[in-house]
């Protein structure tokens, strides 16, 4: 029994020293944790701050950037309204003379006795 209550010795002894460890281990990371919470308590706020800041940045760029949109499709809709306009404006005459030399080469067509 010697031998076995020698293995039970050192057994318990391990698991003791295994013991001890793991309670120095669990200290250090609970110390870790709260320097690390210390440290986000400090650093948090101004880089909320700074976030909220680009935030506030990034939407009046939107702003211009919408209003931008907006005049370029203002301008389009003159431009587009304006070659309707010169569009209809020469396209009119064209067509009356296309006509009216249409109906000229006919009469000739009548007058010669030929179809063209």
């Amino acid at each position: 029994m010697t031998v076995l209550g020698d293995i039970l010795m050192v057994a318990g002894t391990l698991l003791a020293i295994v013991a001890i460890w793991g309670v120095v281990e669990l200290v250090q990371m609970a110390r870790s944790v709260r320097g690390l919470s210390d440290r986000l308590a400090l650093d948090l706020p101004p880089l909320m701050a700074k976030a909220d800041w680009t935030l506030d940045a990034v939407g009046a760029a939107v702003a211009r950037a919408d209003g931008v949109v907006a005049q370029i499709e203002e301008v389009s809709d003159r431009v587009s309204t304006t070659t309707r306009a010169a569009q209809d404006f020469v396209e009119g005459p064209v067509a009356a003379v296309s006509g009216a030399a249409d109906g000229v080469r006919r009469w000739m067509g009548i007058l010669l006795g030929r179809r063209f």
